[in-house]
């Protein structure tokens, strides 16, 4: 029998972990793989240059502003690196919850990704053929949901499959 596919999106949070506990009382592990996913923005890395300063005179001697400035200009972090000491970091953030999920019985498919949250979800339920997407919101409503968004609108709204929305009353 094929196991039927709920995607899992987590950030990291304990309030985005609270989906957990309803799909352990919801889905059998004999029936259902769980996909986690965690989505992150892209890294930029760190790269500190000279200040621009305005001056009378010309030099071609780089003036930063401070001399941690100047150390750090030698030793820049690209974003490349960046990415895969944070790729590391939330792989091993993800760990705890499958471990969890697995000790109960249920197939687990852990995967990080970087990008606009809710775009990546949706293209990871596409490509990974999921059968439900099952995450934490907020509900904001009004001038909060204008302000801040909503990941869980936008999955709601392009999802190809349908998506289960939990509102923890502990928030």
């Amino acid at each position: 029998m094929t196991k039927r596919k709920v995607l899992i999106p987590l950030d990291g949070s304990d309030f985005g972990r609270e989906i957990l506990s309803q799909i352990r009382r919801l889905f059998t592990p004999d029936q259902f793989q769980l996909h986690l996913v965690h989505v992150a923005d892209y890294p930029t890395g760190h790269v500190v240059a000279p200040a621009m300063e305005a001056s009378t005179t010309y030099t071609d001697v780089p003036h930063f502003k401070s001399s941690r400035d100047a150390v750090l200009s030698h030793h820049p972090i690209y974003a490349s690196q960046e990415r895969d000491s944070m790729f590391s970091l939330l792989q091993d953030e993800l760990r705890h919850d499958v471990r969890n999920l697995e000790r109960d019985g249920y197939e687990v498919v852990q995967t990080v990704r970087f990008g606009e949250a809710g775009e990546e979800i949706v293209r990871y339920a596409k490509e990974a053929k999921v059968d439900l997407v099952a995450m934490t919101t907020h509900g904001r409503t009004g001038l909060g949901s204008l302000l801040f968004g909503s990941v869980a609108k936008q999955v709601t709204r392009t999802s190809p499959v349908p998506v289960m929305l939990l509102r923890p009353f502990n928030e």
